[in-house]
């Protein structure tokens, strides 16, 4: 199979099992079905492959508070963070792991993820299962007329075709901890297939609620003067903050002593500070308008503050075909900014690369105004006994009958029709017993 060289790098399957409060097992499917949204043109949503496989840009997770939503964000990031750390010394250490801790028998039950993508025309699916001794399984193929075996392995039991020399010689010459990733070994060892899966890793990205790192890096992008750093700046000005501008300024760092006893320890220079400056027209005391720099930290509202901080991440995902999986993408943001961001994703002009937005969110305001296929739209919903589980609008159905492309997503939504929605008891009556 043939891939557009526009599309570098894509996720069709996340599945996951045994994670937080996910007892069961779980896929997120970017796969695109063949139900039609006839009453609107969704080509911007999905991208197309070869003429006939076509993966969807974005989608979306709505559920109740404490119903899990956020729970599949982080099994994205501890996914990532697994295989990218999965390599350090670790001979007197246990994997402590978030397993599902309200059945006895699932604590002692290995963790399982399973991802399939597309990177560099590559088709691969990786996978592993891990309890807090170690690797109980890995497992890794690339689709090519059929999905063929580039290692298995059981414990430290490894299947190894004869032409994968490098991960041959590593597993002979038992290089490869308990603990230890057989697929980052082999990236480290320059093996060619693992090291390009672990750049699909690295091209994976997270963000959580109060996820201090893409503030970091929108500044450090800003800072750097660049065509990037102008597009930022202009998609702050159009957001209609009343900002006219924006720099950064740099702090000194703090000069701290450290003393042990009646010794005086070495001087320590904390590294300089950069932070954001906003420029608004003020009128002087002449009665003139003139730009002042303001404090973001201190002037700016939350909201001001959050879109500017996600536009580097969102930006950076666009350019460069990567995936961006965002932890209630709408908190502190008007529903017209999150839903231009959105749009971000589904213009193919601006998404040239491809890129793809996986999110939750509480706006329902989205479901109401043809932004996205019913095969993009999760719902994420909690049992008595505290097992979450999420479905996609196109796989639900209610008596037997699947959901029209006519409906009204929002209202059923509200009414509780399709579920994941918070049933609560009358706070009025409570109050007054």
């Amino acid at each position: 199979m043939t891939y557009s060289q526009k599309l570098p790098f894509m996720i069709t399957k996340f599945t996951f099992e045994n994670v937080f409060s996910f007892k069961e097992k779980q896929t997120l499917s970017m796969v695109m079905t063949s139900k039609k949204e006839r009453l609107w043109n969704d080509e911007n949503n999905y991208s197309t492959i070869d003429g006939k496989n076509r993966i969807l840009r974005s989608a979306v997770f709505y559920g109740a508070n404490a119903s899990g939503k956020s729970n599949f964000h982080k099994a994205v990031y501890l996914f990532k963070e697994l295989i990218s750390k999965g390599n350090q010394n670790l001979d007197n250490i246990k994997f402590n792991l978030p397993t599902f801790q309200l059945d006895d028998s699932y604590k002692v039950k290995p963790m399982i993820f399973e991802v399939e993508c597309i990177w560099k025309g590559k088709e691969l699916r990786y996978g592993f299962s891990i309890n807090t001794l170690g690797l109980e399984e890995e497992w890794f193929y690339q689709k090519k007329e059929r999905w063929s075996e580039i290692f298995y392995r059981k414990k430290q039991e490894f299947k190894i075709p004869a032409n994968n020399k490098v991960l041959k010689e590593l597993t002979q010459k038992k290089m490869v901890h308990s603990k230890s990733f057989l697929v980052t070994a082999g990236a480290q060892f320059n093996n060619k297939i693992c090291a390009d899966f672990l750049d699909w890793i690295n091209n994976l990205n997270t963000m959580g609620i109060e996820d201090t790192f893409f503030k970091e890096y929108t500044v450090k992008r800003i800072k750097a003067g660049d065509a990037f750093s102008r597009k930022v700046i202009e998609l702050i000005k159009s957001a209609d903050f009343g900002i006219e501008d924006v720099s950064i300024k740099t702090y000194p760092g703090q000069n701290i002593k450290f003393s042990s006893g009646v010794k005086t320890g070495v001087e320590v220079n904390n590294a300089n500070i950069d932070d954001l400056v906003s420029k608004r027209l003020v009128i002087d005391i002449n009665g003139e308008p003139i730009l002042r720099d303001f404090s973001f930290v201190l002037f700016e509202s939350a909201g001001t503050q959050k879109f500017t901080h996600i536009l580097g991440p969102i930006l950076d995902t666009l350019e460069n075909g990567k995936i961006l999986v965002i932890d209630e993408l709408d908190s502190k943001l008007h529903p017209e900014l999150t839903d231009r961001l959105i749009e971000l994703f589904h213009n193919k002009e601006i998404n040239k690369k491809n890129a793809q937005l996986i999110f939750t969110t509480h706006n329902t305001n989205l479901l109401s105004n043809n932004k996205f296929r019913r095969d993009q739209i999760y719902f994420v919903d909690k049992t008595k006994f505290g097992i979450s589980n999420f479905y996609s609008l196109a796989e639900f159905k209610l008596n037997g009958k699947a959901t029209r492309n006519d409906e009204n997503i929002e209202n059923n939504y509200l009414k509780g029709k399709y579920g994941a929605i918070p049933f609560l008891d009358d706070f009025d009556n409570l109050l007054m017993n």
